[in-house]
């Protein structure tokens, strides 16, 4: 073989040697590439999950703090109004007023797929008494009994029922739970409930007292003798935890 011959076979080697190796180098390039890349976006996909989370607990953390003295400032109104009221009624030489309330805490649903009933850690109460519920200020329910135990009927249940004011005239009526609102119905013609007119307690069936606001009506419904009114309950009970019983 030539030499010529061989110089020509050792370039052809070198380049065909020089192309491979440099899309090797191109391919272990690419793959480095894309490894920093997906380190980077996962990094910062996690930290901005972090600064996300902190802010909505930081927004969380401020609401929670305006509720909180909120419901201060009113239980100091209340507190000045019980106060007086109690001085009046001993100036008339009658019983003074007081509501007395207990927390009890949620246990767990009663039943698999009833999200309106609700068994309670609630010790002492009494088998022969309804009870009251409260939950953020707002009427909840009552407390019964079943199997022994103490059973929470939020005011959506249908077997829910309690005494009610309804607008500025104080239109009684009793108030039912139907599944997700509540109805007040055999509303007498001559009584004209109205939409948004608020709904509170009567307490003239000893399981509220009067005034514990319960909702606004969002539609009226009239039949030949007698009208129904729909209620939009302010108590939104999402996840429960603690309630508040009248005793």
């Amino acid at each position: 073989m030539s030499n010529k011959l061989k110089v020509f076979l050792v370039i052809v080697l070198l380049a065909v040697v020089s192309v491979n190796y440099s899309n090797g180098l191109r391919g272990l390039a690419g793959d480095i590439s894309s490894f920093v890349v997906n380190i980077y976006i996962s990094t910062k996909e996690g930290f901005a999950n972090i600064v996300d989370e902190h802010f909505n607990q930081r927004d969380e953390i401020r609401s929670l703090r305006q509720k909180n003295a909120e419901l201060l400032e009113l239980a100091q109104i209340s507190s000045a109004y019980a106060t007086k009221l109690n001085a009046m009624l001993k100036e008339a030489n009658l019983s003074t007023y007081n509501v007395k309330t207990k927390l009890v805490r949620a246990l767990s649903y009663a039943a698999l797929g009833d999200y309106n009933r609700l068994w309670l850690d609630f010790d002492g109460f009494d088998e022969n008494k309804i009870y009251g519920l409260m939950y953020q200020g707002y009427s909840a329910g009552i407390v019964t009994v079943q199997d022994g135990r103490a059973l929470a009927l939020l005011q959506q249940d249908p077997k829910s029922a309690f005494s009610v004011y309804m607008g500025a005239n104080k239109i009684k009526g009793i108030a039912f739970g139907t599944s997700d609102k509540i109805e007040i119905r055999y509303i007498p013609l001559w009584s004209e409930p109205k939409v948004n007119d608020e709904v509170i307690a009567s307490g003239l069936d000893n399981i509220f007292f009067e005034g514990l606001k319960v909702g606004k009506i969002v539609a009226v419904h009239k039949s030949e003798s007698y009208f129904t009114a729909v209620v939009e309950p302010y108590a939104v009970v999402e996840v429960p935890g603690f309630f508040h019983v009248i005793l």
